[in-house]
Formats: C-alpha cells, sequence, structure tokens
C-alpha cells in the first residue's frame, strides 16, 4: 500500500493558511495591501472582538470583472508576475497569489468587487474552503471583503488567539505602519462600533506624522534626513540626543520599498551611527538608541521579498553597500547636528547676557566642553620653562624598583585547579530568614556600585538588588490595594493634563476607561479622556517623582508590553508600575534606606524573586568562601 498521498486541495489550502494567516492583524494586512495595490485612495476596516468575529476591509480600487473575481481565489493567482524573471522586480505590495484562497479556507468569506468599466458587481461567498454561492449584485467601483469567524473551523488554530484587546492592539499597530508609509490614502479604522483611527490623505508627510504622532513631533529633537546614492534612497526623521520633554514617541521604525520590515543589517547600521554619539556625551537613556523613522529604497532587482509567506523579511543583493550608505547617511546627520549644538553652546555661553537668554541645554554644554580644546598643564609649563621651575627647591628621590606580587598561589599548578580558584560564584536562593528588629543586627551594609546592597549575616554573605527588591515591595503593596486594602495617594496641587499621542491614544483610552475602577484602587484619580488628553489628579504615595506625568505614561507603555503576555490586568498593572517606579540601579542609598527596604523586603510573602520571577537575592554562606580559599577542600 503506497505510504505518499497527494493532499486534498481543501487541506493544502489550510496549510498554506498557516504559513500566511497567523492572526487576524494578517488577515488586515493581506487585505489592505491588496487594496493599495489596487490604486485605492481610501480604505476602511471594521473589525468585531479584535477581528476574530469579523473583519471587513472595504476599498475605491480599481475592482475586479467576474472573471478575474473568480481566479483571485485560486492557488498561485496573481496579477502582478508573468514569469520567473518578474519575480526579481517585484514593486508591489503582494504578489505570491495565496492570501484570499488561504484567508477564505479558513472563514466564512464574501467578496464584492466591481472595476469601473462595469456596471454590475460580482458577490462571491466561499464557507471554509468550499464555493457556496456566486451572483451578480451592485455596488460602487472597488472591492468591499468581509472575513467572519476567523478558525471558527479550526478550534486548536483559534484558541491560540490571545485577547480581543491584544488582538486590536496588533491590527491597530499595522495600521499605523500604513499610514506613515501612504500619506495620500485615507485610513479608517472602526473597532466594536467606535471610529478609533480615521487619518484623511494628504500630500504633505509632515502633516500624515503630526496626525500620527502628535502635533508637538517638530518641535522635539528631529533630524531631518534625505540622502540619494544612485537608485538607492532614504528619508525621514532621527532623533537628537537632546533630553526630551517626554518619552511618548519611542518608534523605531525602518520601511522598504513601502513595507515596514525588521532588518538587521538596517538596525545595526542605525545603532553603529549612533554609538560614538551615545559614547561621548552617555547622555541618551543608557546608551539606548533613540527613535527613528527613515524610509529606504532599494532597486527592486536588489532586493528579494520572497523569504518568507508573510514577507516581513528581505535579503539584499548587496548588504553592504545599505549597511554602508545608512550609516554614512546617519553618521553625517548627526555630525551636522553636534556642530549645530556646539554653535548654538558657544553663543550662549559667550554672550554677555548669559543670565537674561535661553541656558545651554546639558547636551550643548556637554557638546560645547567636549570639543572645546582646554591646554594641558605640560604645554602651559613648556611656554613659560623659564620663569617656572618645579624642582627649583625640592629634591625627587629614585622611585624604588617595584616588587612583583603573584596573584595566584605559586603551589598550585595545574590549569584546572587554577581555575577553581577563579571560577564564578555560586548563585543560591535557597529561603531564610534575615528580618532583624535592631540596626544593630546588621553589620555594615553597603552598596556595591549602587545599585546591589551587601549584608553580612551570622553564616555568611547575603547580595541584594536593590531595584528587583523594592519592585517586589511596591508590586505586594498594589496587589493587596486591588483586594481591598487602602490606598495611599497623594494629591496634585495642580491636575495634571497629558496629552496623548494618537498613534497610541487609541489603544491606551480603551485600557483606561474599561479599567477606571482599579486604577481608583491603586491609588489613581483619572478623568475621562477629553479627545487624546487624560487628567490625573491624585497618584499613589509610591510616585515620589511623577516627573510631570512622564512616569504615567511609561506605566501605560509597560502595561502594554505585560498584557501581550498576561491577560491578568490587575496583576499586569502592579507589575507595570511597580517596574517604572521603584529604586533603579545606580542610585546611592543610605544607611537607613538600605535597613528600611531590607526590612520591608523580608516582610513580603514572597522575598526572593521580583515580581517577573528574576531572582533578587543572592547567599553566600562562609563554607563557600573557604572554599574558594582552599580552607576546605
Amino acid at each position: 500500500m503506497s505510504k505518499i498521498y497527494i493532499l486534498a486541495e481543501d487541506v493544502r489550502n489550510k496549510i498554506a493558511a498557516g504559513e500566511v494567516i497567523e492572526r487576524p492583524a494578517s488577515v488586515v494586512k493581506e487585505l489592505v495591501e491588496n487594496a493599495i495595490d489596487a490604486g485605492s485612495t481610501a480604505i476602511t476596516v471594521i473589525v468585531e472582538n479584535g477581528g476574530k468575529d469579523l473583519i471587513q476591509v472595504i476599498d475605491n480600487g480599481r475592482g475586479m470583472d467576474p472573471d478575474d473575481a473568480m481566479l483571485a481565489l485560486e492557488s498561485h493567482a496573481t496579477s502582478k508576475i508573468r514569469n520567473v524573471d518578474d519575480i526579481i522586480h517585484i514593486d508591489t505590495m503582494g504578489f505570491r497569489g495565496e492570501a484570499l484562497p488561504s484567508i477564505a479556507s479558513v472563514a466564512h468569506f464574501t467578496l464584492i468587487t466591481r472595476s469601473k468599466e462595469q456596471d454590475i458587481a460580482t458577490r462571491i461567498e466561499i464557507n471554509d474552503g468550499r464555493l457556496r454561492d456566486v451572483q451578480k449584485t451592485s455596488s460602487n467601483p472597488g472591492t468591499t471583503i468581509w472575513v467572519r469567524g476567523l478558525f471558527k473551523s479550526l478550534p486548536a488554530r483559534r484558541k491560540f488567539l490571545r485577547s480581543d484587546t491584544v488582538e486590536l492592539r496588533h491590527i491597530l499597530k499595522y495600521f499605523h505602519y500604513q499610514a506613515i508609509i501612504y500619506p495620500n490614502i485615507t485610513f479608517k479604522l472602526i473597532a466594536d462600533s467606535r471610529e478609533r483611527l480615521n487619518y484623511v490623505a494628504t500630500d504633505d508627510r509632515n502633516k500624515r506624522m503630526s496626525d500620527i504622532f502628535g502635533a508637538g513631533f517638530f518641535q522635539d529633537d528631529i533630524i531631518g534626513i534625505k540622502a540619494e546614492r544612485g537608485a538607492y534612497a532614504l528619508e525621514g526623521y532621527i532623533f537628537g540626543l537632546e533630553e526630551r520633554r517626554d518619552k511618548l514617541i519611542d518608534a523605531q521604525y525602518v520601511f522598504i520599498n513601502g513595507r515596514f520590515i525588521q532588518d538587521k543589517t538596517a538596525k545595526h547600521s542605525i545603532k553603529s551611527a549612533y554609538e560614538p554619539f551615545i559614547l561621548k556625551t552617555r547622555i541618551w537613556q543608557k546608551g539606548q538608541t533613540p527613535p527613528y523613522i527613515l524610509f529606504l529604497t532599494v532597486p527592486p532587482t536588489q532586493i528579494d521579498f520572497n523569504v518568507s509567506p508573510t514577507k516581513n523579511e528581505v535579503r539584499f543583493r548587496e548588504n553592504n553597500l545599505v549597511h554602508s550608505f545608512i550609516f554614512e547617511t546617519l553618521s553625517k546627520a548627526l555630525r551636522d547636528y553636534e556642530d549645530r549644538k556646539f554653535e548654538s553652546a558657544r553663543q550662549k555661553f559667550s554672550s554677555p547676557f548669559m543670565g537674561q537668554s535661553e541656558s545651554a541645554s546639558s547636551f550643548e554644554r556637554d557638546t560645547f566642553l567636549a570639543k572645546t580644546r582646554v591646554p594641558q598643564y605640560a604645554e602651559y609649563k613648556k611656554e613659560y620653562e623659564n620663569l617656572f621651575q618645579d624642582d627649583l627647591f625640592r629634591r625627587v628621590p629614585e622611585p624604588e624598583k617595584p616588587q612583583d606580587i603573584p596573584i595566584v598561589n605559586l603551589v598550585v599548578r595545574e590549569a584546572q585547579e587554577q581555575n577553581e580558584i577563579f571560577a564564578d560564584m555560586p548563585n543560591d536562593s535557597v529561603p531564610y530568614k534575615l528580618l532583624l528588629q535592631n540596626e544593630e543586627d546588621y553589620v555594615n551594609p553597603w552598596q556595591l556600585h549602587n545599585t546591589y546592597i551587601f549584608v553580612q549575616i551570622e553564616d555568611g554573605l547575603v547580595i541584594i538588588d536593590q531595584h528587583a527588591a523594592h519592585e517586589r515591595i511596591v508590586y505586594e503593596r498594589l496587589i493587596h490595594r486591588t483586594a481591598g486594602a487602602p490606598a495611599t495617594r497623594q494629591k496634585l496641587i495642580l491636575p495634571l493634563v497629558i496629552d496623548i499621542p494618537p498613534y497610541i491614544a487609541s489603544d491606551i483610552r480603551e485600557l483606561v476607561d474599561t479599567n477606571l475602577e482599579l486604577f481608583h484602587k491603586i491609588g489613581f484619580v483619572l478623568k475621562k479622556f477629553s479627545g487624546d488628553s487624560i487628567v490625573i489628579e491624585e497618584i499613589p504615595a509610591e510616585l515620589g517623582d511623577f516627573q510631570g506625568g512622564k512616569i504615567f505614561v511609561e506605566i501605560l507603555k509597560q502595561l502594554e508590553e505585560e498584557l501581550e503576555i498576561n491577560t491578568d490586568f490587575r496583576d499586569s498593572l502592579a507589575k507595570s508600575i511597580a517596574c517604572k517606579t521603584s529604586i533603579k540601579a545606580n542610585t546611592p542609598l543610605s544607611r537607613k534606606e538600605m535597613l528600611s527596604l531590607i526590612n520591608t523586603l523580608f516582610a513580603c510573602q514572597v522575598p526572593y524573586f521580583c515580581p517577573h520571577g528574576r531572582p533578587l537575592i543572592v547567599k553566600m554562606t562562609l563554607t563557600d568562601f573557604e572554599k574558594k580559599f582552599k580552607r576546605l577542600v
């Protein structure tokens, strides 16, 4: 009996769907990209329950005649390529011809389309890959597609979908990518009968950027980018190195030939360009790369989009050329930026009215000091050597010959034993009790690099990660409050209004609106949104340094990340607040603060791990030390 089978067409389509359709956002991506290729100037997407129950895409593009509409639902059918040579000249969004039949094989699929040359539209209905109905109908020119009950016929696939909120968030992110790339197209998104986004078409990319990232986008420390090298082109925006008023915009986007791509070559070149400037001033967020939004154009013959079925990876035929082009363009822009900052600082420092004029920023000051040459003492000495002799009245003794001090035990000769001497410290998190009542009971607590607290105990040494320890303390307090414990609040002198950029406001508004009571229990007193603004009247006592509301926005952004892996909103909110409000590494603590942190930590229910499960204590016993120093064998 034969062991080799030819799979049925239905099975083949479902396998293809597994490669192309990962979640509702994948469906939106395929259908919107088809609409863009069809020359649409307005695209509307309607979703219900995060796209699980309904995805509807409406466009005013060219549409299809009846024959093309039927062919479009066949596997490997496409209008984008004709022969093998066309594969290396791809300049459209879709070209595989797998999207429509793949989607139709895992959902209830309905298509209505009409070309401008036709008076009658075509309506096709497919249920889980089986053609149900074809008929003529009336419609405006363009195409409308309904996708209902995604993966309902495949329960094993559907159960891997995340919550409605998380799936909608993926759709929102993709929608913003397309709105950024194509400002000349109107994009509208309606979710659960509410209009979430509406970007009106414009010929001005700067206006579209302001629509998405807020009116203050171009008031920030923005550097415009525009360069060409042969058929290659790069334009967009990168952020400078000034300390920003807020951290709302953290986008790091690279668009290649009209697609959002996470490409390692582009990322590495951008990071490499920034690195010398970041290391020089050490002012930007501990060496992290600032935000950037770049549009790279590569000749179609020099790029391969056919790397993965989802078309989210590319392969450059001239990888080194792409890397050097991006690196050199950004390096030159950053050098010009640094020169402008230096000149600005020079004028401010040299102005006789400096006290009355605008003061130099921290970055300008650092740049000015770094680029202003200060003569060294040796140069002064050489210039005035006839007037100044430092050894005139002092006899300098001959230096003693330094003696060599052995750094290893000379008795131990074997390489293996030498390695044992310098082996890594043990990392033991075995539970033990360290809750002491009197300060005198603690022997010399001290900090290592203002990050780790060392405490001597009866049988050895305890090392505590101060940030992780404080994170655990704050997390447990907040969890107790959500269960009914009273919250300790501090009232702001004046209510704080935070304007949130549209590209994150639509998501944040939903989080806050549906969880106002939980925010209140934890200690926030918030008012409903007015447009894209939120009013904060009271905050939890733990938020000592509120930074004008920056911390609240960071909490919300951290909350989005937490919810990606944890659907328990209460737990995610507590973790987010604890993460953003706890004592940071490199923070010096007094003896009293260290003792308070230690005692409060060991009053917690789980004092050995941070809220994310990372160990926060390392214990070393005297026996461990004695083994290291070969007192014990």
